[in-house]
Protein backbone atom coordinates (compact mmCIF):
# COMPACT_ATOMS: atom_id res chain seq x y z
CA UNK A 1 0.00 0.00 0.00
CA UNK A 2 2.76 2.24 0.20
CA UNK A 3 4.13 2.40 -3.27
CA UNK A 4 0.64 3.20 -4.48
CA UNK A 5 2.10 7.23 -3.67
CA UNK A 6 5.80 6.17 -4.64
CA UNK A 7 4.16 4.86 -8.52
CA UNK A 8 2.07 7.87 -8.67
CA UNK A 9 4.71 9.85 -8.28
CA UNK A 10 7.23 8.13 -10.85
CA UNK A 11 4.02 8.18 -13.27
CA UNK A 12 3.85 11.94 -12.77
CA UNK A 13 7.37 12.50 -13.48
CA UNK A 14 7.16 10.11 -16.54
CA UNK A 15 4.39 11.57 -17.97
CA UNK A 16 5.78 15.50 -17.84
CA UNK A 17 8.88 14.14 -19.45
CA UNK A 18 7.67 12.86 -22.23
CA UNK A 19 5.67 16.34 -22.99
CA UNK A 20 8.95 18.23 -22.25
CA UNK A 21 9.88 15.97 -24.60
CA UNK A 22 7.70 16.16 -27.43
CA UNK A 23 7.53 20.30 -27.03
CA UNK A 24 11.66 20.04 -27.70
CA UNK A 25 10.76 17.84 -30.59
CA UNK A 26 7.84 20.18 -32.18
CA UNK A 27 10.20 23.08 -31.52
CA UNK A 28 13.01 21.00 -33.78
CA UNK A 29 10.72 20.70 -36.47
CA UNK A 30 9.11 24.46 -36.35
CA UNK A 31 13.10 25.39 -36.45
CA UNK A 32 13.17 23.66 -39.66
CA UNK A 33 10.13 24.61 -41.45
CA UNK A 34 11.03 28.46 -40.68
CA UNK A 35 14.32 27.50 -42.06
CA UNK A 36 12.80 25.83 -45.40
CA UNK A 37 10.40 28.68 -45.50
CA UNK A 38 13.83 30.96 -45.27
CA UNK A 39 16.10 29.43 -47.58
CA UNK A 40 13.54 28.68 -50.21
CA UNK A 41 12.42 32.89 -50.27
CA UNK A 42 16.38 33.70 -50.08
CA UNK A 43 17.05 31.25 -52.91
CA UNK A 44 14.27 32.88 -55.15
CA UNK A 45 14.33 36.51 -54.34
CA UNK A 46 17.76 36.69 -52.88
CA UNK A 47 19.27 36.10 -56.98
CA UNK A 48 21.87 38.21 -58.23
CA UNK A 49 20.15 40.44 -61.04
CA UNK A 50 23.48 41.62 -62.10
CA UNK A 51 25.04 37.71 -62.35
CA UNK A 52 21.73 36.81 -64.73
CA UNK A 53 21.93 39.49 -67.38
CA UNK A 54 25.03 39.92 -67.52
CA UNK A 55 26.32 36.64 -68.00
CA UNK A 56 22.72 34.64 -67.76
CA UNK A 57 24.13 32.68 -64.22
CA UNK A 58 21.91 32.16 -61.76
CA UNK A 59 23.64 33.26 -58.33
CA UNK A 60 22.23 34.06 -54.89
CA UNK A 61 23.40 37.54 -53.68
CA UNK A 62 24.80 37.14 -50.29
CA UNK A 63 23.31 40.41 -48.49
CA UNK A 64 20.16 40.05 -50.15
CA UNK A 65 20.09 36.63 -49.07
CA UNK A 66 20.79 37.61 -45.46
CA UNK A 67 18.14 40.18 -45.58
CA UNK A 68 15.35 38.40 -46.69
CA UNK A 69 16.35 34.82 -44.46
CA UNK A 70 15.98 37.75 -41.56
CA UNK A 71 12.88 38.84 -42.84
CA UNK A 72 11.52 35.11 -43.61
CA UNK A 73 12.30 34.07 -40.03
CA UNK A 74 10.92 37.14 -38.58
CA UNK A 75 7.57 36.63 -39.50
CA UNK A 76 6.98 33.32 -38.88
CA UNK A 77 8.33 34.05 -35.76
CA UNK A 78 7.07 31.41 -33.08
CA UNK A 79 7.66 32.18 -29.18
CA UNK A 80 8.56 28.62 -28.26
CA UNK A 81 11.93 29.14 -29.87
CA UNK A 82 14.77 31.86 -28.06
CA UNK A 83 17.89 32.70 -29.05
CA UNK A 84 18.07 32.01 -32.69
CA UNK A 85 20.80 31.76 -34.15
CA UNK A 86 21.54 31.59 -37.98
CA UNK A 87 23.92 30.69 -40.58
CA UNK A 88 24.40 30.17 -44.12
CA UNK A 89 26.45 28.99 -46.54
CA UNK A 90 26.06 30.38 -50.55
CA UNK A 91 27.41 28.50 -53.28
CA UNK A 92 26.14 29.79 -57.29
CA UNK A 93 22.36 29.18 -57.20
CA UNK A 94 22.42 27.18 -54.13
CA UNK A 95 21.98 28.18 -50.17
CA UNK A 96 22.50 26.07 -47.48
CA UNK A 97 20.82 27.50 -43.62
CA UNK A 98 21.63 26.40 -40.51
CA UNK A 99 20.10 27.17 -37.36
CA UNK A 100 19.96 26.68 -33.53
CA UNK A 101 17.51 27.49 -31.15
CA UNK A 102 16.70 27.28 -27.29
CA UNK A 103 13.27 25.94 -25.95
CA UNK A 104 11.86 26.07 -22.56
CA UNK A 105 10.45 22.88 -20.66
CA UNK A 106 7.12 23.39 -19.98
CA UNK A 107 6.95 20.67 -17.04
CA UNK A 108 10.79 20.87 -16.26
CA UNK A 109 11.72 24.16 -15.43
CA UNK A 110 12.12 23.19 -11.55
CA UNK A 111 14.33 20.79 -12.15
CA UNK A 112 18.04 22.56 -12.75
CA UNK A 113 19.52 21.89 -15.73
CA UNK A 114 16.66 20.57 -17.81
CA UNK A 115 14.96 23.92 -17.86
CA UNK A 116 15.82 24.69 -21.15
CA UNK A 117 16.74 22.49 -24.58
CA UNK A 118 19.07 23.37 -27.54
CA UNK A 119 17.41 22.07 -31.01
CA UNK A 120 19.17 22.37 -34.22
CA UNK A 121 17.88 22.30 -37.88
CA UNK A 122 19.39 22.46 -41.66
CA UNK A 123 18.11 22.73 -45.07
CA UNK A 124 19.14 23.44 -48.54
CA UNK A 125 17.78 25.43 -51.49
CA UNK A 126 18.28 25.53 -54.74
CA UNK A 127 17.41 27.76 -57.45
CA UNK A 128 16.60 25.27 -60.41
CA UNK A 129 15.94 25.86 -64.09
CA UNK A 130 13.97 23.92 -66.52
CA UNK A 131 11.61 20.79 -66.33
CA UNK A 132 11.90 19.23 -63.27
CA UNK A 133 12.41 15.58 -64.29
CA UNK A 134 12.27 12.21 -62.38
CA UNK A 135 9.29 11.46 -59.80
CA UNK A 136 11.33 10.96 -56.52
CA UNK A 137 12.40 13.86 -54.46
CA UNK A 138 16.37 14.56 -55.50
CA UNK A 139 18.37 16.01 -52.84
CA UNK A 140 19.94 19.16 -53.35
CA UNK A 141 23.84 19.48 -54.18
CA UNK A 142 25.92 20.14 -51.09
CA UNK A 143 27.37 23.24 -50.40
CA UNK A 144 31.09 23.14 -49.84
CA UNK A 145 31.54 27.24 -48.92
CA UNK A 146 31.87 28.13 -45.45
CA UNK A 147 29.37 28.47 -43.19
CA UNK A 148 28.82 32.40 -42.12
CA UNK A 149 26.84 33.93 -39.57
CA UNK A 150 23.19 36.02 -40.25
CA UNK A 151 23.19 39.15 -38.65
CA UNK A 152 19.34 40.15 -37.73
Amino acid sequence: MMLVPAGFLVLILLGSLSVDTAATFLAQRQLRDSLTAAANDAVTAGLSNQSFYSGGVLAVSPSRAATIICVSVAAQADEDLHDVRLWMAIDGATIRLEGTATVHAVFGRAIPGFGQRTVRAETTAVAATGPVTGTGATRAPPVMAALQPVRC
